[in-house]
């Protein structure tokens, strides 16, 4: 066939989404596509050779583009990690897109960037994301890193005039608002662990602190303040300051930190907890406190939805349970005022006392009116 005498050609062929096989002709690895099986050109015919001529320029048909100035993917996303948008993303979130980046790669790396301005290259992108249909969560992940890497490149790097992977509908949707721990769920945690484990539930449940902000508390985080202590920093995902009041909990667990550990909780092992690490410490936990309630019924079980995070919440309800103003909730919970608010309307409607407070208002209310009477 003619396609053997013309030299340099990289041929990819790709699964659609509705599962049909699409055959795609580039002029060289990384090069200009200029044919696919479903244009209803020939391979070797007089219309296949002068698109192929049109798309190879002189003295380039072996030519693989460098990361530099190349053209393919897996260059445009190299020069992604170095640019300022990736390197100015927190650690755990670059992680976190290395996982879709790394895979995207292997899926697309030699195919050239240019393809993603092509419509069709959304059923592509869409069976490459299949790979996580189990995971909803994980899915739309996949969506937003690779919708930010052809954004970059088409803004920042100009690799791309345009591409199509904008306003893809998300499958995940969580809202765990209501979902807080009972006072009687943390006595059950802390009623089968040990030191160190304890500590992972009381800086969580007292301070309000994630999985990933457990790991960086240091004892140069702890301040004084005219009437106690607090601890102040910058929350891991947010940057945002947060400074949280030394609960007479949180104080004794800083109180007892050896004097030669840095960290305020460690894990298991002795070294600074991982996110997942501290949060698989409470699912430990949990699965312990509930083996021990299937024995013995005067101990309480704990929910099976419940997680690390959600202990978040808990403390929370227990700012706006004390009274605390918006502002207060917000600066220490590390939350914008806006996003303080949203969150607290919605722990006001499960928090009992409010409940209890409209009771006697109503009921002193009507009272005041019998008595005029």
């Amino acid at each position: 066939m003619a396609i053997c005498r013309l030299k340099g050609i990289h041929q990819v062929r790709k699964r659609l989404a509705n599962a049909k096989i699409r055959e795609y002709h580039y002029a060289f690895r990384g090069g200009p596509q200029f044919w696919h099986s479903d244009n209803g050109v020939a391979i070797g015919s007089p219309d296949y050779v002068a698109a192929f001529s049109n798309a190879a320029k002189p003295g380039r048909l072996t030519k693989i583009p460098d990361i530099a100035s190349g053209s393919t993917t897996r260059a445009v996303i190299e020069r992604y990690r170095r640019s300022l948008h990736f390197q100015k993303l927190a650690e755990r979130t670059q992680s976190d897109y290395e996982k879709y980046l790394k895979s995207f790669d292997t899926e697309f790396g030699v195919d050239p960037i240019k393809m993603f301005e092509e419509k069709e290259s959304l059923g592509e992108i869409r069976t490459w994301k299949e790979q996580w249909s189990h995971s909803p969560k994980s899915y739309d992940y996949a969506t937003s890193v690779v919708t930010r890497l052809l954004n970059w490149a088409r803004d920042e790097d100009v690799a791309l005039s345009n591409h199509h992977h904008v306003n893809v509908a998300r499958l995940y949707k969580s809202n765990r608002s209501e979902i807080i721990w009972l006072p009687e769920e943390l006595r059950a945690l802390l009623a089968v662990a040990n030191d160190r484990e304890a500590r992972v539930v009381i800086a969580a449940s007292e301070g309000g602190l994630t999985p990933q902000d457990i790991g960086i508390l240091t004892r140069d985080r702890v301040q004084n303040t005219p009437k106690g202590r607090r601890l102040l920093f910058k929350r891991s995902k947010s940057k945002k300051v947060t400074s949280i009041p030394v609960t007479p909990a949180l104080a004794k667990l800083i109180d007892e930190t050896p004097n030669e550990q840095k960290q305020l909780i460690i894990s298991l092992d002795g070294r600074r907890p991982q996110p997942e690490r501290a949060s698989g410490i409470v699912r430990d936990l949990k699965a312990r406190a509930n083996a021990a309630a299937a024995t013995n019924t005067t101990l309480y079980h704990i929910r099976d939805e419940l997680r690390l995070y959600d202990m978040r919440g808990t403390a929370a309800t227990e700012l706006l349970r004390a009274g605390c103003s918006l502002n207060e909730i917000a600066v220490t919970m590390g939350w914008g005022l806006r996003h303080a608010a949203n969150i607290i309307e919605k722990y006001a409607a499960i928090v009992p006392e409010v409940a209890d407070e409209v009771l006697a208002k109503l009921t002193a209310a009507r009272r005041e009116s019998e008595d005029s009477k």
